[in-house]
């Protein structure tokens, strides 16, 4: 399977043990891509001791800290995401609103948004390296199985949730007070 080596990938969070980000990390020795590591924490010494270990100095980079993380997702084509745990995950929604594939653990919105084939379910090095070998050789063929994905997500804004948060509310209390009157 060609991997096609200008395509670049992304990964972003805390760097703290629950994000796997070592796990990550090792599944890239054989993936000629490039990754962007975002985010900062007290893993940071340690996984950029094994990236040196691993000699992927030229093939992965801590960015740190940043502000500019939606700028940085439109620069890239692919978010890797090995989180053991996540919540709302606010930056699936991000990189799919930015038509990035995904590739992710079946944890919190990844596991209702992401099509089954680009969750990596369970965890561990062969797996990641698999699916991101997988996905950057049939990258075409990803890009069409996220059409619909990225369609959805383009509708799930933060404007959105909140007037539909709004609404919940006004309907809820105006069905009480209907009740109360009653």
């Amino acid at each position: 399977m060609l991997v096609t080596s200008d395509l670049k990938a992304i990964a972003v969070g805390r760097l703290v043990l629950v994000k796997r980000f070592d796990i990550l990390i090792q599944a890239w020795k054989n993936i000629p891509n490039h990754i962007s590591i975002v985010g900062d924490g007290p893993e940071r010494l340690r996984l950029e001791s094994l990236v040196v270990n691993l000699g992927l100095q030229d093939r992965v980079s801590f960015l740190g800290e940043r502000t500019d993380v939606q700028d940085l997702i439109t620069d890239h084509q692919l978010l890797v995401a090995t989180s053991e745990r996540e919540g709302f995950g606010y930056v699936f929604l991000e990189a799919l609103q930015a038509n990035l594939v995904v590739i992710s653990t079946a944890t919190g919105i990844a596991a209702d948004l992401v099509p089954n084939d680009y969750l990596v379910n369970p965890l561990s090095v062969e797996r990641v390296s698999l699916a991101v070998e997988r996905t950057l050789g049939e990258f075409e063929r990803a890009k069409q199985d996220f059409e619909s994905v990225w369609a959805r997500a383009r509708n799930l804004t933060v404007k959105k949730m909140v007037t539909e948060t709004l609404t919940t509310y006004h309907d809820t209390l105006t069905q009480r007070c209907k009740f109360e009157k009653s």
